[in-house]
C-alpha cells in the first residue's frame, strides 16, 4: 500500500477516521492524502449568479491551514509517513471519487456516525455513497472505534467470484499485521440438511483463497440464523475480531446488509472498523490496492 486518502470535514469523527488511517499508513509507510472539500452554499450561488471568488479563496485558506497544522502533528507523531493536504471545491462524493482517480489511492478511510435509526445516517450519506460507488477499496472507522492491530479479521462470505477476488485483497492488508483471517459464513436457512455442503464450500474456498493469496493464516466458522447481521455479531463477539471485511459489487448493498432496527444493539454497526471491495465489472480498478 503507498497511498490512503482520508476526507476530513474537521468534525470528531473525520479526525478519529484519520488516526486509525495514520497508524496503518505507519505499518505501511505509506503517504496520506488529507483532502477537505469545500462546498458553497447554492442560495450564496444564486443570489450572485456566479460563484463568490473571495468567498471561495478564504474557505480554501481558512481550510488550507487547518490541513497544515494537522499534517505537522502527524508528521512528527510518526516519521514514518508523509502527509499532503488538498483542498478542492465542489460535492464531497464527486471530489473524493475523483481524487481517488488522480492520486491513485489505495485506500479510503472515512469516519461513520455510529449508531441510528436509518442505515445512511449510521454511515453518513457521503461515507455510504463512496463506499457504493468507489472502485478501491473503502475502510469506514465507527465514531467509537479506537485503533487497535487487527489481530483477528472477519471476513463474510457467500463463497461468491467477488469474495475470492476480495479475500485476496484482504490477506494483503492482513499479511502486513500477521492477522488472522476468519472467514464467516451465516447460514440463514437454520436446517442441518446443507451442514455438510457448506462445509465443503467453505474448505474448498479458502484453499482457494490461499491459493490466490499465498497467504495461509485462515480459519472459519459457520453459523445459523435467520439474520446476516446477527449471525456475523455472534461471530465477532466469540471470536474476538478486530475488523470486518466483505467484498460486493452491489451498489446498495447497505439496504440489504445493515439492519436499521439492531443499530443500536450491534458491535457489527458500532465498534468494528469494516473495510468494503468493491467489484465493479465495469470499471478498472485505482491503484495497487494494497
Amino acid at each position: 500500500m503507498n497511498t490512503i486518502l482520508v476526507p476530513t470535514d474537521f468534525s470528531e469523527n473525520a479526525n478519529n477516521a484519520l488516526e486509525y488511517a495514520a497508524k496503518i499508513a505507519d505499518t505501511y509507510q505509506a503517504s496520506i492524502v488529507l483532502l477537505h472539500v469545500y462546498t458553497p452554499m447554492v442560495s450564496r450561488i444564486n443570489a450572485v449568479g456566479a460563484l463568490l471568488t473571495d468567498e471561495v479563496a478564504d474557505a480554501r485558506k481558512n481550510a488550507m491551514e487547518k490541513l497544515t497544522i494537522i499534517k505537522t502533528t502527524l508528521e512528527s507523531e510518526f516519521t514514518g509517513i508523509t502527509c499532503n493536504p488538498e483542498v478542492t471545491v465542489g460535492e464531497p462524493v464527486t471530489e473524493i471519487l475523483r481524487q481517488a482517480t488522480v492520486a491513485s489511492i489505495d485506500l479510503i478511510v472515512m469516519g461513520t456516525l455510529g449508531a441510528s435509526n436509518l442505515t445512511k445516517s449510521l454511515f453518513g450519506s457521503n461515507t455510504a455513497a463512496v463506499v457504493e460507488k468507489s472502485s478501491c477499496p473503502v475502510l469506514c472507522v465507527p465514531a467509537r472505534c479506537s485503533f487497535k492491530k487487527p489481530e483477528r479479521i472477519l471476513f463474510a462470505t457467500n463463497f461468491s467470484y467477488d469474495d475470492t477476488e476480495g479475500i485476496v485483497k484482504l490477506s494483503r492488508l492482513a499479511r502486513a499485521f500477521k492477522s488472522r483471517i476468519i472467514v464467516g459464513h451465516v447460514d440463514t436457512s437454520v436446517t442441518s440438511d446443507e451442514d455438510e455442503g457448506l462445509e465443503n464450500s467453505m474448505q474448498n474456498f479458502i484453499k482457494e483463497a490461499e491459493r490466490k493469496s499465498q497467504y495461509g493464516n485462515f480459519d472459519y466458522k459457520i453459523v445459523e440464523d435467520h439474520n446476516v447481521s446477527m449471525g456475523l455479531d455472534a461471530i465477532i463477539q466469540e471470536n474476538q475480531i478486530d475488523m470486518v471485511a466483505l467484498s460486493t459489487h452491489k451498489r446498495n448493498f447497505f439496504e440489504k446488509f445493515y439492519n436499521p432496527s439492531l443499530s443500536k444493539k450491534l458491535s457489527l454497526y458500532t465498534d468494528i472498523p469494516l473495510v468494503v471491495f468493491q467489484n465493479p465489472p465495469d470499471q478498472e480498478k485505482t491503484g495497487t490496492d494494497f
